[in-house]
């Protein structure tokens, strides 16, 4: 019995750049699929992202509330933020953590790895674990506003659910289940390539 025939990929035959900003750069690529059938599609180059969640120790895990614009509305968001040029996930991270909720995000372990857009990006989304340290005070960008909670485990989900976001919802399902454990116990930053 032979397997399904794989799927062809299709030929970008044209590319050009529509837009660049902040972060951002946004594509027209002219698909060709098979011999003449051909359609316009558009795709984003944005960094990586790195998400963590970290546990105090009496159990509470901080969560951040911010403005997301894309959405036009407030969302219960673990700490995370983009990765920077010349810098890992895990310095993301634990830059991004401090920044956010003022506190040390100790012996970080990545949990995945997903796209969190696959449709229209190459981009990462870096899920990692940790326990919470010591408090050394947030250091919020300028354009940054957000409140900072710490929650019991057992109101996290409630609160994610108030405005859902995917990627965030997704980590913590990541952290519950069978992928508490790291994703590859010899795996590091540098192991993992896009």
């Amino acid at each position: 019995m032979n397997g399904p025939e794989p799927i062809r990929l299709p030929t970008v035959v044209e590319s050009r750049k529509l837009a660049e900003s902040w972060h951002v750069e946004i594509f027209e690529d002219i698909l060709q699929f098979g011999q003449n059938r051909t359609a316009p599609y558009w795709r984003l180059i944005v960094p990586d992202l790195a998400l963590a969640i970290g546990v105090r120790e009496d159990g509470k895990i901080p969560l951040v509330k911010q403005y997301r614009h894309g959405a036009k509305r407030t969302f219960w968001e673990f700490p995370a933020g983009l990765v920077e040029k010349n810098e890992t996930p895990l310095d993301c991270i634990k830059r991004e953590f401090t920044e956010e909720t003022g506190h040390e995000l100790i012996d970080p372990v990545l949990l995945s790895r997903f796209y969190p857009y696959a449709s229209r990006s190459a981009q990462h989304a870096y899920i990692y674990s940790g326990r919470v340290g010591k408090d050394v005070g947030q250091r919020l960008d300028a354009v940054e506003e957000l409140d900072v909670a710490f929650v019991d485990q057992d109101s996290i989900l409630k609160l994610l659910s108030e405005n859902i976001s995917a990627t965030h919802l997704l980590a913590y399902f990541l952290y519950q289940g069978p992928c508490r454990q790291p994703a590859d116990k010899s795996a590091t930053d540098k192991d993992i390539s896009p």
